[in-house]
């Protein structure tokens, strides 16, 4: 609920519009959540079209578009025409819900409970979707809430696959489908996030020779190598790698190596494993990426050494660098402003330790705010949820937000 009313009878006009559809809005969010994108078992279309179609019924301007039929994106203007000011950015698909049984209500039946709308995908995105889509609409329907241009929307697929972007924001960006003044992802929380670690990911596979356990050969040291505990060396001297701590924004992170989340090796128990393969996830700061690499040949090279005729391959699947938006972009401001104008409470500015594609849009040279939304908890875990009454707020916020901002658009 607002704490202090606007001034601006247009400003006013728009939370008032936002209010006064609120069961509108929690009806969209629970079909959102009530619709499965689980990443690698769902397709998005279904969640595009349930998106778009709602939006076209509010008199938004909606388009389905991507480099696949299946996994599109949801295109939502608040017209055909003119540069966006404010672009608001979701993701449709989720990540898996886990055991079903484990939950207190089952993931996908947005079940309400003590002011909680409980789903897979609650914060992450689909509460911050809905909420920019009842936002766009009140921009719509209110007379002249625009001072120039239109605000938009883009739910993007395949995000929680790692942030490549690929089907989603590089693909909208080479096809012009990309631009605005300023974004915001929407995901939970009520703290402007500037920017994100970076992220390396690395597939390591050792090769050893595999001998019957029970062999001479391997009794005396003749024969065998054991893939697993070539491994083992390895991951846990990657574990004891210590990188510099970031600078400024970055000051309260580090760059951190995680070996062996994932582990897969051998094929008998009676057998000295020949291979074994593990993932290695890494959260860098800005400046240490090279460090990185340069800390895992070294660490290669000294366990081959220590083993001889171990093979060790090693292949970096994904790699984005921190990045942070310029903060004198107007965006961040007017969000500090009208959210503090709306809650009591003004934004700190940080950035995140998880990656997201953010990025992606920094990049393009759209200043980002990396997570802005609903309040809720249990994103990627059990009983995931929004709050109900934090829905219209953040509605508002965003309206406000693409009001105020759209007086930048030339």
């Amino acid at each position: 609920m607002a704490t202090m009313p606007p001034q601006d009878p247009i400003e006013a006009q728009l939370m008032a519009h936002i209010a006064d559809h609120e069961s509108e809005l929690i009806s969209f969010c629970r079909q959102l959540l009530q619709t499965p994108s689980v990443n690698g078992v769902d397709d998005e279309l279904a969640i595009a079209k349930v998106i778009t179609n709602y939006a076209r019924s509010l008199g938004l301007v909606t388009e389905i578009a991507g480099l696949s039929a299946e996994r599109p994106n949801a295109i939502v203007h608040t017209d055909t025409q003119g540069d966006t000011g404010l672009l608001l950015i979701g993701h449709l698909d989720t990540v898996a819900p886990g055991d079903a049984q484990a939950w207190t209500y089952p993931p996908f039946s947005a079940t309400i409970d003590d002011g909680k709308l409980y789903g897979r995908g609650a914060v992450d995105t689909k509460a911050g979707m809905a909420s920019a889509i009842i936002a766009l609409a009140a921009l719509k329907a209110v007379p002249d809430s625009l001072h120039k241009g239109r605000a938009s929307f883009i739910g993007v697929p395949d995000e929680e696959s790692g942030a490549t972007g690929t089907l989603g924001i590089r693909w909208l960006a080479a096809q012009s489908k990309l631009n605005g003044l300023g974004s915001i992802y929407c995901y939970s929380g009520r703290d402007i996030y500037l920017g994100h670690r970076g992220l390396i990911r690395f597939e390591i596979t050792c090769k050893g020779e595999s001998l019957h356990t029970g062999s001479d050969e391997w009794q005396n040291g003749e024969k065998g190598i054991n893939a697993v505990t070539a491994m083992s060396r390895l991951l846990l001297k990657l574990e004891a790698a210590e990188f510099p701590a970031g600078e400024g924004y970055f000051s309260r992170f580090k760059t951190v190596m995680t070996p062996g989340t994932v582990i897969n090796g051998g094929t008998g128990v009676s057998i000295v494993p020949d291979t074994c393969t593990a993932l290695v996830d890494v959260r860098t700061v800005p400046g240490t990426d090279a460090a990185v690499f340069d800390y895992m040949e070294q660490a290669v090279a000294d366990v081959k050494s220590a083993v001889p005729g171990l093979e060790i391959d090693v292949k970096p699947f994904i790699h984005l660098s921190a990045a942070i938006s310029d903060e004198r972009a107007p965006m961040f401001s007017i969000v500090e402003d009208v959210t503090q104008q709306l809650t009591g409470q003004r934004p700190t500015r940080l950035v995140a330790g998880p990656a997201n594609e953010g990025y992606l849009l920094i990049e393009h040279g759209i200043p980002t705010i990396c997570g802005f939304g609903p309040i809720g908890d249990n994103f990627h875990a059990l009983d995931e949820y929004v709050e109900v009454d934090s829905l219209v707020e953040t509605a508002q916020i965003y309206a406000l937000t693409a009001h105020r901002l759209s007086a930048h658009v030339k």
